[in-house]
């Protein structure tokens, strides 16, 4: 027989009276356990698991008996890791009495206090005698409003199989703690790395270190390269991304990563090597011949030869990042005069084939050249080698590197690489084409509403796209023509007429 909350209460009503929760919908509560743990009942359903709560006080005789058979069912149901998951709350009690009472019959599942909060709950469930046992599906329906007499852990299994939750062994926990390292950026003097733990890592602790300077450092402390990372490396938790500078160049170092598991203990040491890149201002860039999409040869160093610099953009098609910069890049080409002046521009990439290439030139209205992989793009990638995408090479005309990345590739940071060794800004000149004594320009390029033809007897003028397939036709019987491109896509467009051919960007 149970013992109902209170003696006055008890006399009154007398012992024979069954306890039940007269609720039939689970009502919502978040509450704290005497352990420090968050308990949200909904979030607990939502999971899928049962939820069995126990609702008792400290001094309650019944309650006292109850509970080592509750704590037994617990094991045999699978220490809150399977199909139903425990928890108890006391009414009126301190912490300090349930924690009493948690280690007396050692109770692992969370226990409420009544002075945090298990008072007002059991008020809520409107319990009036103790012990008062429910069981709750995932649904919120309370499907046992109590559970009782519990003679017997069997009593309580027995309820909750009648229910279909099953018995299973307790598994204790293990954690398989891991981090991922991406490199992301690697230059002269610095490397950029991204570390990602997996769910069991809790924290972890990282470092960059040649073989000589890991060892002696291990040597110094006299620890082992798990505790050493873990007491002197650089704390991390979550997804973060790092730069280790002050590096020196053309030098093998080791980015090492310890994680750690919830229970702070250590799993196997990541380590990730690296080789930062020779020193910009002696290596020479190697020569190379590729075919742009639109045929025409291009050899590196006859146009630094010539005088020019040259910038060049080695991309991935269909890349985030690649196209993430293409803006600042054809703002970059027109900055420095549009390759007639101080740079040469052009665009490499080993993915993209001819065709692939051709919409990526289209969409982003780019009028440098664009060496695809059928124009061996691969090829000049892997001879220099290019190990991240996008990559924007600088190179000055006596073959060596000004810049061997420019990073981050931004606009602001094209700028800064470009008045470093002094080149100069240019406007770009109007389209130009002379032919025989005839002289044809072609104005604003880029184009926006309309774009202006102007030259003798132009007579039959052409428009064709990137593709090569004709747009437009005009007979001119003058010396200018006007043409509407709003219903142009943005793109490069060429113009035919006569002899004279000439190239223009409609950007919208």
């Amino acid at each position: 027989m149970k013992k109902i909350a209170t003696l006055l209460l008890a006399l009154a009503i007398g012992f024979g009276l069954k306890a039940q929760c007269p609720l039939t919908q689970a009502v919502d509560f978040t509450a704290t356990d005497v352990h420090g743990t968050e308990v949200h009942l909904f979030d607990i359903l939502d999971g899928g698991q049962y939820v069995l709560i126990d609702f008792f006080f400290t001094t309650c005789g019944p309650c006292q008996q109850a509970t080592p058979k509750v704590v037994e069912s617990y094991y045999a149901m699978g220490c809150n890791m399977h199909d139903v998951f425990y928890m108890e709350i006391a009414t009126g009690d301190s912490e300090a009495a349930c924690l009493n009472w948690v280690n007396t019959y050692g109770v692992e599942y969370p226990t409420i206090s009544g002075a945090a909060g298990g008072t007002g709950i059991c008020n809520t469930y409107q319990i009036g005698a103790y012990p008062t046992v429910i069981l709750i599906a995932p649904n919120r329906q309370i499907v046992i409003q109590d559970l009782w007499p519990i003679s017997t852990a069997q009593d309580i299994i027995s309820a909750l199989e009648a229910h279909g939750l099953e018995q299973h062994d307790c598994n204790v926990t293990t954690y398989d703690p891991q981090v991922t390292v991406t490199i992301d950026q690697v230059l002269e003097t610095e490397v950029t790395a991204t570390f990602t733990p997996n769910e069991d890592c809790a924290s972890y602790a990282y470092t960059i270190a040649t073989e000589t300077e890991i060892q002696e450092w291990m040597a110094v402390a006299g620890l082992p390269l798990p505790e050493y990372l873990w007491t002197y490396g650089i704390p991390g938790s979550g997804t973060i991304s790092n730069t280790f500078n002050e590096l020196t160049p053309n030098t093998e170092y080791t980015i090492y990563v310890v994680p750690a598991d919830p229970d702070g203990n250590l799993g196997e040491v990541v380590q990730e090597p690296v080789t930062t890149i020779p020193g910009s201002g002696s290596e020479i860039m190697p020569d190379f011949t590729g075919i742009d999409i639109n045929g025409n040869e291009i050899h590196l160093y006859d146009i630094l030869d010539a005088g020019q610099a040259v910038l060049i953009n080695f991309f991935l098609y269909g890349d985030e990042y690649s196209e993430a910069i293409m803006r600042d890049m054809v703002e970059a080409y027109r900055l420095y005069g549009c390759n007639a002046h101080d740079v040469f521009f052009m665009e490499i990439s080993p993915n993209g084939h001819d065709d692939e290439c051709l919409a990526w030139v289209n969409q982003f209205g780019v009028e440098y050249p664009t060496i695809s992989r059928d124009g061996g793009g691969n090829s000049i990638a892997q001879e220099i080698p290019v190990g991240y995408y996008p990559t924007i090479m600088l190179i000055r005309p006596d073959h060596t590197f000004a810049n061997r990345d420019i990073y981050p590739p931004t606009l602001e940071y094209v700028i800064d690489a470009m008045e470093a060794e002094g080149y100069e800004q240019h406007e770009c000149e109007e389209s130009i084409e002379e032919a025989g004594n005839q002289v044809i320009t072609l104005f604003p390029n880029p184009a926006n509403d309309f774009v202006t033809l102007n030259g003798e007897n132009l007579g039959t003028v052409r428009v064709y796209n990137a593709l090569g397939q004709k747009v437009d036709e005009f007979e001119v019987d003058g010396t200018e023509l006007s043409i509407n491109t709003t219903r142009y896509e943005s793109g490069v467009y060429v113009v035919k007429t006569g002899e004279t051919t000439l190239r223009f960007v409609v950007r919208h």
